[in-house]
């Protein structure tokens, strides 16, 4: 992708630097996949310059290294190609017939991972966000379009780290505003890069930095949203420094962390997630921890009619978790 001024001498002058490169490599651009996009410019200027180069004249929005690009504000329409990724992993035969355990391994090895590669380009659209968080939280409950499963722990708890007592899975908003965050740090620090120049030269210009500058109502909608995300990150800089690691660079997770808030942890954490037991019975084991487990006293507690109400291991109406455990420790029938 390249830029220039859309007058006829840049555009001639990208088209010698191109010609020069084919020249020395041997490469040569493809005029049938390559497209040129005007803005701002008179019908006349537009077909001279579409002439000068040879190529066609692309129309938003495109797609662009697999992300979609706009000149609009993004909607819920831009963003289906994510939400159709993450559906089509979800609907394999494979994945719906995992456990728990499996199926959490998905979310954070596969469909999150898909995530993270738009969201730390864009700022998502709370629609997608809260879609994307749907998806995900259906799928490690087990529900399918045929079959409609309870979510047992509340998603927000299931979204902290381990030692917190949630399955570090992580928010999709909070981990896209902690993602979209670096580049606030880059324009903070004016890093020695094109875009930040660009982006201080059109928009910051004469204000000391990005903390002090107000975006402008008719600045790019990109810009007013970038902006309106500072005042949740201030706090992490003290005089030009991120505080929220030792050397005071970037860590998404750190600010990830920051965004989530205070948590307490979880005194157990590290007997239910130890490397001797297998996924599956450790997944139950947290489960058991927040009294989720599915027993018949937790299914009346949800209003779920269950015929037998007497404990299969000593035959009692006794069927609380904390009491089914402790006669199994013990050794009862």
């Amino acid at each position: 992708m390249i830029f220039c001024k859309g007058e006829s001498n840049s555009v001639t002058r990208v088209k010698e630097a191109l010609e020069h490169f084919s020249a020395t490599t041997g490469l040569v651009a493809n005029i049938d996949k390559s497209s040129i996009f005007l803005a701002g410019m008179e019908d006349q200027e537009k077909e001279q310059l579409i002439r000068l180069t040879g190529f066609t004249q692309g129309v938003f929005p495109i797609r662009y290294l697999g992300l979609p690009l706009t000149s609009k504000r993004w909607s819920k329409m831009e963003c289906q190609a994510l939400i159709d990724k993450i559906t089509e992993r979800i609907k394999t035969t494979y994945a719906r017939q995992l456990s728990y355990a499996g199926r959490l391994q998905v979310i954070v090895a596969v469909l999150f991972s898909i995530h993270s590669f738009w969201g730390s380009v864009f700022i998502l659209p709370q629609r997608v966000v809260k879609e994307v968080d749907k998806k995900c939280r259906e799928h490690l409950w087990g529900t399918t379009r045929d079959r409609k499963k309870v979510a047992l722990i509340a998603w927000d708890k299931v979204c902290v780290p381990k030692k917190y007592g949630g399955l570090n899975i992580k928010g999709s908003g909070n981990w896209n505003v902690a993602s979209v965050g670096k580049l606030i740090w880059q324009l903070a620090l004016k890093e020695d890069s094109l875009w930040v120049k660009w982006v201080h030269g059109v928009y910051i210009r004469t204000d000391i930095n990005i903390w002090n500058h107000k975006a402008p109502l008719d600045s790019s909608w990109y810009w007013r949203k970038l902006n309106s995300l500072k005042d949740r990150m201030r706090e992490w800089y003290e005089q030009g420094c991120y505080n929220l690691t030792a050397k005071g660079t970037y860590s998404i997770s750190r600010s990830y962390m920051a965004l989530a808030g205070d948590q307490m942890k979880c005194d157990v954490a590290e007997l239910v997630w130890n490397r001797v037991s297998p996924p599956k019975h450790r997944f139950i084991m947290w489960l058991a921890v927040h009294q989720r487990l599915l027993t018949k006293g937790r299914l009346a507690h949800m209003n779920i009619f269950v015929e037998d109400m007497s404990c299969c291991l000593c035959d009692t109406h006794d069927v609380e978790l904390a009491n089914i455990c402790s006669r199994i420790a013990s050794g009862s029938n």
